[in-house]
């Protein structure tokens, strides 16, 4: 997995992806020619003025992220919604497993 970081390829993401909405996050993903999943994270001013608190966000989804397995080939936005700063990590990685199974990315055969 790796991180998603041009301003172009969100762009191309958001403006061609699918997407999957769950109860601490929503992902936008569209599939690419080849190579290791890339992800990105989208967590706006929306969901608290506070760096701190956005940060923090960020670093939960990450972390829940990187515990599952992803298929290769992917581009992958995360948007972090509200409940994600208020439902125990346990759920948030739950959710995680279960969003990212509904839009078909998980590798087969790994947990």
């Amino acid at each position: 997995m790796e991180p998603l970081r041009r301003r172009a390829d969100f762009e191309q993401v958001f403006g061609s992806g699918k997407f999957v909405r769950g109860r601490v996050l929503a992902l936008r993903y569209v599939e690419r020619a080849e190579g290791t999943a890339r992800v990105g994270y989208a967590v706006g001013k929306r969901l608290d003025a506070r760096a701190v608190v956005r940060n923090r966000a960020r670093r939960r989804l990450r972390e829940a992220i990187r515990q599952v397995a992803l298929r290769d080939g992917y581009d992958i936005v995360v948007l972090a919604r509200r409940a994600v700063l208020t439902e125990d990590f346990e759920a948030v990685r739950r959710d995680v497993s279960a969003v990212l199974e509904r839009a078909g990315l998980l590798e087969e055969g790994k947990p």
